[in-house]
Order: structure tokens, then C-alpha cells, then sequence
């Protein structure tokens, strides 16, 4: 009776054993091939860049989450509040700070409008070439503040459009390319007035 035991809760322990290894074998595969993927995102985001340098962020921006300095610019990655959640990017800014390449790497905004910030294309090429100082909307008017008419930008903000439908997500993508050229730049990055931006 020990016998017809003992063999099966042998196999079951060395089954066991065996997905433990392969579980810490694949863990460490997928580490590299999560690294490698990260790496080929900042070399196409920053074009000409070769090896990146993670840097320690200590400053007072909540949006930066971390920053990846190449010879020729940086790569940060921000996170910022959107409508139904936090929205992640990796934004490209070479040195004089001009943004070169911008993607969005998690959302959960609502389908079909700010969950458009992951394919929209044409919404997302308005921000390269950019120095930041980035809005959403025209001159003299936002959602917040179109009703009363209140002047509320400088001149030398550049607007773009938003996602129609989807402004919150808009002005949170504008905020997250704000925060990272002000980075490189030096310059005081506006939060916005909300949480949402406005």
C-alpha cells in the first residue's frame, strides 16, 4: 500500500521541480526579450541613438516616471492621469528639445474615443518637431475656459487638435510631452490646473 503511494507523490514532486525550473528559465528570458524590446522602442523613438544610460529622476515633475539618456537626446517615460486611468508614454527629445518620436505604452481610456491615443496617428505626428509648451484647443479658448473667453495662453503656445471625443485624453498626452521636454530643456512645465489638465 506504501508502494502505490509513495510513486505518485514522487511524481507529482518532480513534476513540480520541473515547472519550477522552467518557470524561473522563462522568467529571465522574458526579462531579456522585455529589455531588448524597451531598447529597440527608445532607438526608434530617439533616431541615431545607440546605447542608453538610465538616469535616477529626483525632481519635483510627478508626470516623469524615468529617463534614458542617449548621446543625442533622452527618452523619458511619463505617466500621467487621463480620463479613465494612467496613460504611459515614452516620448523622444533630442537635446535642443525637439521631440522626435512619441508612443503611447498603456492606456485604459474609454474604447472608441481616448483608447484612440494608441493608433491615432495623425493626432499623435502634431507633436513631433515640437519644443514643447504644448495645448490642446485654439488661441483664447479651451473646455474649460471657451465659455467665458478667457485668455488663458501665451503666444508662443502651439495647439494642436485633440481626439474628438476625447479632450481629457488629449490634454494628458500634451501634458506628458510638456513634462518631458521641460526635462531636457530646463524649463517649468505646467501641470494644468486640474488633474485633468484644464
Amino acid at each position: 500500500m506504501k508502494k502505490n503511494i509513495l510513486i505518485p507523490l514522487l511524481a507529482i514532486l518532480l513534476s513540480g521541480a520541473i515547472l519550477l525550473g522552467l518557470s524561473l528559465g522563462l522568467a529571465s528570458v522574458a526579462e531579456k526579450k522585455a529589455e531588448e524590446n524597451l531598447l529597440w522602442h527608445m532607438q526608434t523613438l530617439l533616431p541615431g541613438s545607440g546605447e542608453f544610460t538610465e538616469e535616477a529622476y529626483s525632481g519635483e515633475d510627478a508626470n516623469i516616471r524615468s529617463v534614458h539618456k542617449a548621446e543625442n537626446g533622452y527618452v523619458i517615460e511619463t505617466a500621467v492621469q487621463g480620463y479613465a486611468g494612467e496613460i504611459t508614454m515614452l516620448i523622444g527629445v533630442r537635446n535642443s528639445g525637439k521631440v522626435t518620436g512619441l508612443v503611447v505604452t498603456k492606456l485604459s481610456e474609454t474604447f472608441g474615443l481616448g483608447a484612440e491615443a494608441l493608433s491615432d496617428h495623425v493626432f499623435l505626428a502634431q507633436f513631433l518637431n515640437t519644443n514643447g509648451n504644448v495645448s490642446i484647443g485654439t488661441s483664447g479658448a479651451d473646455a474649460f475656459s471657451g465659455a467665458t473667453g478667457e485668455e488663458t495662453s501665451t503666444e508662443d503656445t502651439l495647439y494642436v487638435d485633440g481626439i474628438t471625443g476625447a479632450t481629457v485624453t488629449s490634454k494628458a498626452i500634451a501634458r506628458s510631452v510638456n513634462s518631458a521636454v521641460a526635462y531636457v530643456t530646463g524649463a517649468d512645465a505646467d501641470s494644468g490646473a486640474t488633474s485633468w489638465g484644464g
